[in-house]
């Protein structure tokens, strides 16, 4: 059973070089790049939606507020130049004043959501350049990793009909935890036990976990989690 595995261990090794190859390969990293921001692009684009949307309405409501101000300027200068009391036309003057700094402060914020909505405006302008960045960048790239796992297809087929021929000689009950273990990246997973310690990280072995290698079980590493076995020929 321990020598099935080991042999299903070495052509799986074959299998795991060639999608680290393909994993590793700067195709594929350029390929999910490119797809994880044109994924997210949709969203970016819905936030500006919104934001654009609250400047303008903020926008026109300032513009709203800026002629009524205007209109009620327009009204007290009328007023003045009619007007005869001093005691009235010191008040008029003081409210003319008062009207004139609201208008200053409103015409100051208008410049500040202007200068947003052209913030605005310029990131729409990046996005629409990056995003035709990014689809050619996922276009070329995918080709290419497309043809890099092409090239491998015949090789790894192979070695995948070997691994299934394989997997019939190991104890079902054993190749799920070995596949359990390459699933969660533990690799290499089957080490032989040396005297008393894991031949893989080098813990020391509880003399409990000795005695279930000598009756032949394939025990699990508690420090590194590999599948240790014990060499029935040489113990």
């Amino acid at each position: 059973m321990i020598k099935a595995l080991k042999e299903y261990q070495v052509q799986d090794a074959k299998l795991r070089e060639i999608e680290k190859i393909l994993s590793g390969s700067e195709e594929r990293k350029k390929t999910v790049s490119a797809k994880k921001y044109l994924e997210g692009v949709e969203e970016n684009v819905n936030k500006l939606d919104f934001r654009a949307a609250e400047l303008s309405a903020s926008y026109d409501k300032a513009v709203e507020n800026q002629l009524k101000l205007k209109e009620q300027q327009a009204e007290i200068a009328e007023a003045i130049e009619r007007v005869e009391d001093e005691k009235e036309a010191s008040f008029l003057i003081k409210k003319a004043e008062e009207l004139i700094g609201k208008i200053k402060t409103l015409t100051s914020e208008m410049n500040k959501v202007m200068e947003e909505i052209q913030n605005v405006m310029k990131e729409y302008a990046s996005i629409k350049k990056m995003t035709k960045a990014a689809q050619t960048q996922y276009k070329e790239n995918a080709e290419k990793y497309n043809a890099l796992k092409e090239s491998y297809k015949e090789e790894r087929l192979a070695i995948e009909k070997e691994l299934e021929k394989l997997k019939k000689n190991v104890d079902p009950a054993l190749m799920e935890r070995y596949l359990q273990k390459r699933a969660n990246k533990i690799y290499p997973i089957l080490y032989e036990v040396k005297g008393n310690i894991c031949g893989a990280c080098r813990m020391e072995l509880p003399m409990s976990e000795l005695t279930k290698l000598k009756n032949g079980e394939v025990i699990d590493c508690d420090q590194c989690g590999r599948l240790l076995y014990l060499d029935q020929e040489n113990k």
